[in-house]
């Protein structure tokens, strides 16, 4: 202290001088430990740029440009395809234009006189309607509507059995024995069963009839073309006799994809009894016709030539054969991306 008192310039001047020095030794190890740290991360950029020399395409400007161009294409290419599973022609743009009902009352008259249409183009067609198909897929709703949270989703199922129907009729099969379609849920079911199924847990059952109804059926899982998050389908199932054309007829009016439906499963079986006894003696009158000549052989005449014998036509090698026909079609439906994260669709006919 005594020193510090006898020069205290040169004391201040020593303090002063010893804490640059230490503030310079800090400097120098925070700029040795950044130039460390910078060698460190060059090493890792040089690294990563030779990784990336060996990438094929190399990533240049032109392969950017051309990779652009490509993303471009595929985008259009996703909105075409959007495009088509949305429907074309008159068939999507009435289902896009049609206004859903805003009353149970409004819902169930737009119910009767569908099923009005349908019975008067089975008429016109000639297709006899077993009472099991007389409400073509909705007998739930043959006295009373839809309840208020499921009006949008039977309409929309109206829409879609009307615009298969109308395929279906006009290929004229003999008969329509069942017209079914997927249980319609509602926005809560809906999210009751996704909450259901993560959590590995078997749904509750449902309200609507019990597994035989007249108007339902379950989708075999592993025939679905639905896809979780991404796809939604509309599945309906038919049953019918007649010919393999009228089949043929069906799906080829199917094929013309005026909405996005999907044949998934088709199964044949013949048709015997009284039912296969009824068709073939209707069959046999055009050819019974055809061999009397279709008229009245006249009189005949005094001393008349020897007439040649009339030579019996043929039966055919392949007799007409009856059958019966199950198809199962479903109609795609995106999911949109805000109903895929939150996992549930806004207004798909079923779950």
């Amino acid at each position: 202290m005594t020193w510090f008192r006898k020069y205290p310039l040169f004391a201040t001047g020593l303090v002063v001088c010893a804490l640059v020095a230490l503030g310079e030794l800090a400097f120098l190890y925070e700029r040795y430990a950044a130039s460390r740290d910078a060698a460190v991360r060059l090493r890792q950029r040089r690294d990563e740029l030779a990784a990336t020399e060996q990438l094929a395409p190399p990533p240049t400007r032109a392969v950017a440009t051309a990779i652009e161009g490509d993303l471009a294409k595929a985008q259009a290419a996703l909105a075409a395809m959007q495009g088509e599973l949305k429907g074309r022609g008159p068939a999507g743009e009435k289902i896009r234009a049609a206004k859903v009902p805003a009353a149970r009352t409004d819902s169930f008259f737009d119910l009767a006189t569908y099923m009005e249409r349908m019975r008067e183009l089975a008429e016109k067609n000639g297709v006899e309607v077993r009472p099991e198909a007389a409400r073509f897929g909705f007998a739930q709703y043959a006295n009373e509507a839809p309840e208020t949270d499921r009006i949008e989703v039977v309409f929309r199922q109206r829409q879609i059995a009307e615009h298969l129907l109308e395929a279906l009729l006009t290929a004229k099969p003999r008969t329509l024995a069942s017209v079914k379609r997927e249980r319609p849920l509602t926005k809560a079911e809906r999210e009751a069963r996704a909450a259901a199924e993560a959590a590995g847990t078997p749904p509750a059952e449902l309200p609507l009839g019990s597994g035989d109804s007249p108007d339902f059926f379950g989708i075999d899982p592993r025939v679905t073309a639905r896809v979780k998050g991404h796809i939604d389908t509309a599945p309906f199932r038919f049953v019918f006799t007649g010919q393999t054309a009228a089949l043929r007829n069906f799906i080829t009016r199917l094929a013309e994809f005026d909405l996005p439906v999907l044949v998934r499963e088709v199964e044949v079986e013949s048709v015997g009894g009284e039912e296969a006894a009824a068709f073939l003696a209707e069959s046999a009158k055009p050819a019974a016709t055809e061999a009397s000549g279709g008229a009245k052989a006249p009189a005949a005449k005094a001393a008349p030539k020897a007439a040649a014998p009339r030579q019996a036509v043929a039966a055919p090698i392949v007799p007409k054969s009856l059958s019966r026909f199950t198809v199962t079609v479903e109609l795609l439906e995106l999911v949109p991306p805000a109903a895929a994260a939150g996992d549930a669709p806004a207004a798909t006919p079923s779950s």
